[in-house]
């Protein structure tokens, strides 16, 4: 099996700036930046193990939202299997209703 979880290609990097950015947007700056310092590699893990614990190569859906309710995040992703083993893509990502591009974020 393979990860490309912490070797993130550009499009992962680029949705987690992109949901950085919303968070920031809710909470400012500051409280965003370490708010979303927290979380986000907290979502993206745990998808990340929701995906690895998937029976089979059909797409799955995780929502995730904060305590105080002011974040709502849906992925939906699957795996499949690559050259290299298994390859765990995240093919849609909604954020308090509105649809993040994530073109096919693969970790």
């Amino acid at each position: 099996m393979v990860f490309f979880f912490w070797g993130m290609g550009l499009f992962m990097d680029e949705l987690r700036t992109q949901i950085l950015h919303e968070i920031m947007r809710i909470y400012g700056p500051n409280q965003g930046q370490s708010i979303g310092a927290v979380i986000v590699p907290a979502f993206m893990g745990d998808f990340k193990k929701v995906l690895d614990n998937s029976d089979s190569m059909d797409e799955v859906s995780e929502e995730y939202m904060t305590e105080d309710k002011r974040i709502h995040l849906i992925l939906t992703g699957r795996k499949t299997l690559g050259r290299k083993g298994t390859k765990y893509t995240i093919t849609d990502c909604e954020f308090n209703g509105i649809n993040i591009k994530c073109e096919h974020a693969v970790y």
